[in-house]
């Protein structure tokens, strides 16, 4: 963590922002989704970890509501008429993404008074025969559906 933090401070950020998750765990969705959400029980520990090392180093850390931003199509704006299915994001407008890249960017529009820039690809790791190994193309992977690269940063 004060690695990123480290990075952060480097590269000149104030202020991260984190999603509000509130009340999360006292709202009954499904079997699936409060399995999934339950698995959240460290994001306390976690948030108030990164609130200590940020102070360290000047940096504010504010908890914003994530209200609507998986759904919001960050080309018009709409949220009433878009659809998600799974992790894609669809809009009337013709947009077509996925859901929580465009969630990532509509969180940052709407609490920061900064340019939103591009952001970094993810990269994902599993745990074989007891060994961290990195994936460089996630997509070759039969366990992750494919990243539209038109969508895959933010601000673009």
């Amino acid at each position: 963590m004060r690695d990123l933090v480290e990075r952060l401070y480097d590269e000149g950020v104030g202020t991260v922002y984190v999603g509000d998750l509130t009340d999360v765990l006292d709202t009954h969705w499904s079997v699936r989704v409060n399995e999934k959400t339950h698995n959240f029980w460290a994001f306390k520990k976690f948030i108030h970890r990164l609130v200590c090392v940020c102070e360290e180093y000047g940096i504010s850390l504010e908890a914003e509501s994530e209200a609507w931003t998986s759904q919001t199509c960050p080309e018009c704006g709409d949220h009433e008429e878009t659809v998600r299915h799974g992790d894609m994001l669809t809009c009337p407008c013709g947009f077509e993404g996925h859901a929580d890249l465009t969630a990532s960017e509509t969180f940052l529009r709407e609490n920061s008074d900064t340019e939103v820039r591009p952001m970094a690809r993810s990269v994902r790791f599993e745990w074989d025969d007891h060994d961290w190994s990195g994936k460089p193309h996630p997509h070759e992977s039969p366990k992750e559906a494919r990243t539209n690269p038109q969508v895959s940063s933010v601000g673009r």
